[in-house]
């Protein structure tokens, strides 16, 4: 398996769609232990089991790349090696670079977030009070504190 092989593979059978969240590298194939090797080499990504909507269709199996970083890194990697999709995927490798930073910075901000509604907890406020300082709903507060999403 080489990096030359899955983007000739992604050139033929594969897409890059956005579902509004963000993007999604796609490839449909009828073998899954070719989509397990990519998988396998790739490290990212999934397999799942196509739904068959003719009875006398084969089975197809779908490997996807839907973690926004994943799709950056997958697609960086073929980016030099694909002929037919090249145009398509070097447009859209700009926005993608932005949507994992903009994913990133959010993080960082919920971190910083949930270090400074700890560090209130600590000083005895109450959820309501933290809240307020920090402009929250108190609800919201809570769940920085007890780190749930």
């Amino acid at each position: 398996m080489t990096w030359e092989y899955i983007a000739g593979f992604f050139d033929g059978e594969g897409s890059l769609t956005n579902n509004g969240k963000g993007y999604r590298v796609t490839i449909s194939q009828t073998n899954k232990e070719v989509l397990e090797n990519i998988l396998e080499y790739s490290g990212v990504g999934n397999i799942f089991k196509n739904k068959k909507r003719q009875v006398h269709w084969k089975e197809s199996w779908v490997f996807y790349v839907a973690k926004q970083k994943d799709v950056y890194l997958f697609l960086k990697k073929i980016s030099p090696f694909l002929i037919v999709k090249s145009k398509q995927i070097n447009k859209f490798l700009p926005i993608i670079i932005k949507k994992v930073k903009e994913i990133d910075q959010k993080k960082l901000n919920r971190k910083k977030r949930i270090k400074k509604a700890k560090n209130l907890r600590k000083k005895g406020l109450t959820y309501r009070q933290i809240g307020k300082k920090m402009n929250v709903d108190f609800g919201y507060a809570r769940r920085l504190i007890l780190d749930i999403k």
